[in-house]
């Protein structure tokens, strides 16, 4: 049982490539193409951009974690999702349940009935993914489940790659149910009778102005201020210099901002490039000019947070230039072959635990350059953080001259 309408595989972003992927799928086009609506415009229509930083120490397993954002509503996903439905004029109905069984018939009932079926889950529970055990339940994924193999028990599953997973039934019921709070949720998705795309644009536009420009030092871009200070802040107990001073955890927060920036869920540079194409294309619709100009603003502000990610592993470290070329080919196998590349991204994955295990023991740094890296890191934080700035600026005037001409 296989819903064969759904062709389209794969995306950036969690958020954005499953609605893109379930709407094409139910044969929705975007007013101004004809075509399938394309991941950047629903991301911007979502309300683009957010930022976000928590550092969480896991010191039982010495190691810690860099977790951050860079999507609108990070901190409310549902409402992300939410927003980027109705704006869309699609009513999104949202299925939730205590219990595993209920939750796994109402997941057959979408398929059966042709409709596939957006699926919150837990990242670390995904068996193709290879992470940690002590990741587990610590955060969210968001997939599409698209078909399912009575005989064999399985499910057909699209995660960001362009060739499915298969999931066994326990495996699904496992990661579904391990957050506690998502209740197995499922999104189920039907066709807008109508779409006011200007209209979709502009709201996404005002989100983002407000959202990043917001006051918060946690859910906006004074968050980036405040994580950039904290690179060499001595007395803070949660500056870089006292987190890191027995270099425990040290390794694997730079491996995260690397992925977190430039592989796991933003399509590389933070998003920024995302969100540039989306004022790109919103500018055929909108027909603004300034926004065109901003979204220059933002590829480059992309490039700078690559960047940034670059600097947390130096090439002329030789563990470090290893650790990236290994998860690069890690997510170019899982975003191209699927099933059919697991025997080898999970080599790569031992690999990646051994350089890990190896580096958190005996970090190729000493204090000097440790402190020298700190604080080139802090130094490319606060220009990201003046540029974001300035680029808001730029989006927030452009915004302003959309309202003036309607």
């Amino acid at each position: 049982m296989t819903i064969s309408s759904y062709k389209h595989l794969g995306g950036k972003h969690p958020e954005t490539a499953t609605i893109r992927n379930v709407l094409a799928a139910l044969g929705v086009k975007a007013p101004h193409t004809g075509k399938p609506f394309s991941e950047e415009m629903l991301f911007g229509i979502g309300g683009g951009l957010g930022i976000g930083y928590i550092l969480w120490e896991f010191k039982k397993y010495e190691s810690a974690i860099l977790a951050m954002a860079f999507q609108n509503k990070w901190n409310y996903p549902v409402k992300f999702t939410s927003n980027l439905c109705k704006r869309l004029g699609i009513t999104p109905v949202f299925k939730e349940t205590g219990g595993q069984g209920l939750g796994e018939q109402q997941l057959k009932d979408a398929l059966r009935a042709g409709i596939p079926a957006i699926a919150w889950v837990d990242h670390a529970h995904l068996p193709y993914w290879f992470l940690p055990e002590h990741y587990k339940g610590c955060w969210g994924w968001i997939v599409n489940v698209y078909g399912y193999d009575e005989e064999q028990n399985t499910f057909t599953i699209d995660d960001l790659g362009k060739r499915a997973f298969t999931l066994t039934r326990a495996e699904l019921v496992a990661t579904r149910g391990r957050i506690p709070s998502y209740k197995n949720r499922l999104l189920l998705l039907s066709p807008p009778e109508q779409i006011d795309l200007a209209g979709a644009i502009k709201a996404g536009l005002q989100d983002c102005v407000d959202y990043l420009g917001a006051k918060s030092d946690s859910f906006a871009l004074p968050a980036i201020e405040k994580w950039a200070k904290l690179m060499t802040d001595t007395k803070n107990k949660k500056g870089w210099p006292v987190v890191f001073k027995q270099r425990r955890g040290l390794f694997s927060t730079l491996c995260s901002i690397y992925e977190g920036i430039e592989l796991r869920d933003t399509g590389g540079g933070g998003m920024r490039g995302m969100y540039a194409d989306f004022l790109t294309e919103a500018d055929t619709v909108l027909k603004q000019p300034p926004l065109k100009k901003v979204a220059k603003q933002y590829r480059k502000l992309g490039q700078q947070w690559s960047a940034l990610a670059e600097s947390c592993l130096p090439d002329n470290i030789k563990p470090f230039k290893d650790t990236k070329a290994l998860l690069v080919q890690k997510y170019d196998l899982l975003r191209t072959q699927g099933d059919n590349g697991l025997r080898e991204v999970a080599k790569l994955s031992t690999k990646l635990d051994a350089l890990e295990h190896k580096c958190e023991k005996d970090f190729p740094l000493d204090d000097s350059k440790v402190a020298a890296l700190f604080s080139n890191l802090q130094s490319r934080l606060f220009e990201i953080y003046y540029a974001e700035e300035e680029a808001l600026a730029k989006l927030r005037e452009s915004l302003r001259m959309v309202e003036q001409l309607e």
